[in-house]
């Protein structure tokens, strides 16, 4: 079994255990994805993604609606400091804020980085002050 089909098989294990909420896109074509809606707030995204010549990586990203793009979120998530790659994306109508690690830097399981990545991009969501644009 390589890497990925064995991290593959842990989360499975482990949110059948802790988090039932979560649904595999069979669609996803780069590794393994997950859709959670369990929070009514946003959308939960879990990867584990291989591209072609690079590491496996673990994405954890959670889906925030457009009234967020009215806060200073973005210079939060810039003057933070994370043990993970943090990315931020403004698509239309949403922004993706992500967390990532290559599993060569991964010290905990796959539910355990999930779980981490959540707290820290929460507490960044919550840091964001709602601005007031005239």
């Amino acid at each position: 079994m390589d890497l990925k089909h064995y991290y593959r098989q842990q989360f499975l294990e482990l949110i059948e255990q802790f988090e039932h909420h979560w649904e595999e896109d069979l669609l996803y074509q780069y590794g393994f994805r997950w859709n959670s809606y369990a929070n009514s707030t946003y959308k939960e995204i879990f990867q584990i993604t291989h591209f072609r010549d690079e590491s496996l990586y673990m994405i954890y990203t959670i889906e925030l609606p457009e009234s967020y793009k009215k806060t200073n979120m973005s210079d939060v998530v810039k003057n933070s400091s994370s043990t993970y790659e943090l990315s931020m994306y403004y698509l239309s109508d949403k922004i993706l804020l992500s967390a990532c690690v290559s599993i060569e830097h991964l010290q905990q399981t796959s539910l355990g980085f999930l779980n981490q990545a959540r707290g820290e991009l929460i507490d960044l969501v919550f840091s964001a002050i709602q601005m007031h644009i005239s």
